[in-house]
């Protein structure tokens, strides 16, 4: 017997009708008759949670609703509901245990679900969000005793080359943070001196700084250095910077190169600028 239908034989066997819920519906009334009395919701409730108020064997009485054409008369008590057959209970319990194994399956299962939504799967690892790696397009002159950021990159296509997420600007060199986090940020200049050096010129107090400025506030915000000590030799060289700034969303980062020596230099194309957002 499915659950439905043991239900209504329990809530017929609990009130006083003599007739299944079924065959009552399809059995007209005659005219003029009161319908016959009402299940009481408390007391069936009773019968099926085995109250001992009303168990196998037990007493009660319920009120039935005041006949047709008199109103206000006290109603009489009626005699108690007949037992319950002890195999209609065995399968009721047998039905409710099948029924809370299930509810504490799904709830189980439901909370299993959101708790792994939650929290990444073993081994997967996460995504970068926004990255990028780019290159000078063009040799870029440094005039002596200048401060100058760099400017006019692109993204080669090549393998290596990447580029994820928004905020880079190719053309200023100046690359906004989509979002507030740590970025890593690293940049390789090539170097040139665009004049040998003339007799008698000394490069004991020539050096050139490479930075990576937020704001292009190199003096007033958190930054990234290194200086290098310019030889006598006219042979290019590569000076590198790296390292991680935090910046919040809408600030950007760019390379500036500062030449104190007495003459100017040049950045060849093909020097690197990249960044990588490591986490929030």
């Amino acid at each position: 017997m499915r659950l439905p239908e043991l239900c209504l034989a329990l809530l017929y066997a609990a009130g006083t009708g003599t007739e299944p819920p079924r065959a009552a519906r399809e059995r007209p009334l005659a005219p003029g008759a009161a319908a016959g009395p009402a299940v009481d919701p408390r007391q069936a409730w009773m019968l099926l949670a085995g109250s001992p108020e009303r168990g196998r064997g037990g007493t009660g009485a319920h009120t039935a609703p005041a006949a047709a054409g008199s109103p206000g008369k006290a109603n009489s008590a009626v005699p108690a509901s007949p037992t319950l057959p002890e195999e209609l209970l065995s399968e009721l319990q047998l039905l409710l245990r099948g029924v809370a194994k299930m509810c504490r399956t799904a709830g189980e299962g439901c909370k299993e679900e959101k708790s792994s939504k939650g929290k990444p799967e073993a081994g997967a690892r996460p995504r970068v969000e926004a990255a990028f790696h780019c290159q000078t397009c063009e040799d870029i002159a440094v005039e002596q005793k200048v401060w100058q950021e760099l400017r006019s990159f692109y993204i080669p296509e090549r393998e290596g080359m990447f580029h994820r997420g928004a905020g880079l600007n190719l053309t200023s060199g100046q690359y906004t943070a989509p979002i507030a986090g740590y970025y890593s940020f690293s940049s390789t200049l090539h170097i040139a001196r665009r004049e040998p050096r003339r007799k008698g010129q000394g490069w004991r107090q020539s050096r050139l700084r490479v930075l990576i400025c937020v704001q292009s506030r190199c003096r007033h915000n958190s930054h990234l250095e290194t200086v290098s000590r310019l030889e006598s030799s006219s042979d290019p060289f590569t000076i590198s910077v790296t390292g991680t700034l935090y910046l919040q969303a809408g600030q950007y980062a760019s390379v500036f190169v500062d030449n104190t020596a007495g003459s100017p230099l040049t950045v060849r194309s093909g020097s690197d600028f990249s960044a990588v957002l490591l986490g929030v």
